[in-house]
């Protein structure tokens, strides 16, 4: 049974082994294998340090900015992890531009399996237990299968803009109501 879970050392084994095989989630850096090695010897403030509330954080436009409220979740079965979602209770200048309400990513062995669009569904039903039923989110324009999953969670288009955070590529821009 796939369900969102907040990090856990159960599935810390498949976590670790998601890493190595290049599971990042939306923009984020794949961790060097020097910092998976770390994690692995001490997951607690890893896990911990996961969903830690506050601080300061830089994107590529150097503008330092103050973290918004959020939650990273696990998509996990009964035993593999699968997939992490952050889910932004608010959005800074920034996220309205290039980063929105919701980041997502599925481990490469896990992909082309339908996992994309079940940890978006359980990600928007969480956003709506919270209150939030107009979701902001983005993709590249070459990642075909992220912008066929958020349209079919009634993405709709919003515009195309130019992306900072790889290279000159386009960035989709979505909005998601959430419906009843």
């Amino acid at each position: 049974m796939l369900r969102l879970i907040l990090p856990d050392t159960r599935y810390l084994a498949s976590y670790i082994a998601a890493l190595r095989e290049g599971f990042r989630i939306g923009v984020r850096d794949i961790p060097p294998e020097e910092e998976i090695q770390k994690i692995e010897k001490d997951p607690f403030d890893h896990l911990e340090g996961i969903n830690r509330q506050g601080g300061f954080f830089t994107p590529p436009d150097g503008i330092e900015r103050k973290r918004v409220p959020f939650n990273d979740y696990w998509l996990v079965d009964d035993k593999d992890f699968i997939g992490a979602i952050s889910l932004r209770y608010e959005l800074n200048d920034f996220l309205e531009t290039h980063g929105g309400h919701i980041g997502y990513g599925i481990r490469p062995s896990m992909m082309r399996k339908g996992y994309a669009k079940a940890i978006l569904t359980l990600g928007l039903q969480k956003m709506r237990a919270r209150g939030i039923t107009s979701i902001f989110i983005t993709c590249d324009e070459d990642n075909v299968a992220s912008w066929k999953t958020i349209e079919s969670k009634g993405g709709i288009i919003m515009d195309k803009a130019p992306s900072i955070f790889c290279g000159g590529s386009i960035r989709r821009r979505y909005l998601i109501e959430i419906k009843d």
